[in-house]
């Protein structure tokens, strides 16, 4: 069982109740690392927030845009 664990991905999110998960106790605010299939179910209980992380890009780069020149004074 545990190998199965381990290849599931994890997602970290904030628990919102007291919870227990897996044998993680887990208090109101205090983060907590799921299996990615439980996440549904879990936000649509109340008991979990989940904000995906959000992809920085660098200027110029993946958009199609290119990053003016510095303007000379």
């Amino acid at each position: 069982m545990a190998a199965a664990k381990e290849k599931e991905n994890m997602i970290e999110v904030t628990a919102k109740v007291n919870m227990k998960y897996d044998t993680d106790i887990k208090k109101v605010g205090e983060k907590l690392k799921i299996r990615e299939s439980d996440l549904k179910e879990l936000q649509d209980k109340g008991y979990i927030s989940y904000t995906p992380p959000v992809q920085t890009q660098q200027p110029g780069q993946g958009n199609g845009q290119q990053t003016p020149p510095p303007a000379d004074k």
